[in-house]
């Protein structure tokens, strides 16, 4: 079965902590109508420090037109990109040449070309590598990438597809976004980018990915996204998506129940879950019916790096890697993102 190696995580400049961000946000907004209300939200989001691409104090500016964000998005991700996968093919033992198959999601990127070709360029890949650049699928995109490369390496046996996922929200927060869901984003969201490999055979510590599963549920296209208007980009967030999570998650229960072999117990020995909020990882407990430790790496990536979309699989991944489960453990990885819409890959664990 395709595997993955260890991840490997590019954090930016500026480490910025949870008090620090509610002091600015008091400076910016000190007249906001529920001020108090949005700081007791993003303290109740755990998230303890994230970090930006630009200085705090720059964080929230609205002096930015929409070309100069997006030109400013592209150099930073870019460079965020390039670190993660420079040092994941180290990771992996591999070298540039090695590489057939590039998968690069970014959910805050509107350029095109996209990360994709640069990345070609700087790290040397070949010219010929099959690339599958990926947008708009915000914290799914991590998932979605090891999905993508899982059937690239089943279907050509011997390929090496390297993933680089990078989001960077410090140039997509607005500041006209006032409303609830946009002020705790200002304090929930943060820059990251990862990248790993996934190839047919490896030895040492590794995750297996053996199936996949996609789900859609109808009716929530609104529930949580971006929109853009002559401001720029806005984003938005539902208070019903928990909920929508826990449906949706409930039917990946279902699926991974018709995967178990019959009298084996298809609730999963670890978990790989997309971050999202504390309310989100709940939804994801209730919805797998799983002890409720088995999102604690989960946990423990949203309190130290807060949000950090489609790389937050890669980070929890990371964190797991560090923290192995026992070999021959069953496994899910699983990210929610806009529609809304569920990713699952069933996953099995080796130590050697």
């Amino acid at each position: 079965m395709p595997a993955v190696s260890a991840p490997v995580i590019a954090l930016p400049r500026f480490q910025v902590g949870t008090e620090e961000v509610l002091d600015l946000l008091g400076e910016l907004y000190p007249d906001h109508p529920r001020l108090s209300d949005v700081c007791r939200a993003v303290r109740s989001t755990t998230v303890r420090s994230r970090w930006f691409s630009r200085p705090p104090g720059e964080q929230f500016a609205g002096d930015l037109s929409v070309r100069e964000r997006a030109r400013a998005h592209l150099r930073d991700s870019l460079e965020l990109a390039e670190s993660a996968a420079r040092q994941a093919l180290i990771e992996s033992g591999l070298e540039p040449g090695d590489i057939d198959g590039l998968v690069v999601t970014s959910s805050t990127g509107h350029t095109m070309p996209g990360l994709d070709i640069p990345l070609i360029e700087r790290l040397g890949l070949p010219h010929t590598v099959r690339r599958v650049p990926v947008t708009q699928l915000g914290c799914l995109g991590g998932a979605f990438a090891l999905v993508w490369a899982m059937s690239m390496v089943t279907a050509r046996p011997g390929s090496k597809v390297l993933i680089v996922c990078a989001d960077v929200f410090s140039h997509y927060l607005n500041p006209a976004d006032t409303g609830m869901d946009g002020m705790i984003f200002k304090g929930l969201l943060g820059d990251a980018a990862g990248a790993c490999v996934v190839r047919a055979e490896a030895t040492g510590p590794r995750m297996e990915l053996a199936e996949s599963w996609q789900c859609v549920i109808p009716g929530t296209r609104d529930v949580v996204g971006t929109h853009v208007d002559g401001g720029g980009l806005h984003t938005h967030n539902s208070p019903c998506l928990p909920g929508v999570v826990e449906k949706g998650v409930r039917r990946l229960a279902e699926w991974l129940g018709r995967q178990a072999p019959a009298g084996t117990d298809p609730v999963p020995r670890f978990v790989v879950s997309h971050t999202g909020s504390p309310k989100i990882l709940d939804a994801v407990v209730a919805g797998l019916g799983c002890d409720p430790a088995a999102v604690d790496l989960s946990r423990d990536s949203l309190r130290d790096v807060g949000n950090i979309g489609s790389v937050s699989v890669l980070d929890v991944l990371e964190r797991t890697f560090a923290k192995q489960p026992p070999d021959g453990a069953d496994g899910v990885l699983l990210a929610v993102g806009p529609g809304v819409s569920l990713i699952g890959l069933k996953t099995v664990w080796h130590v050697d």
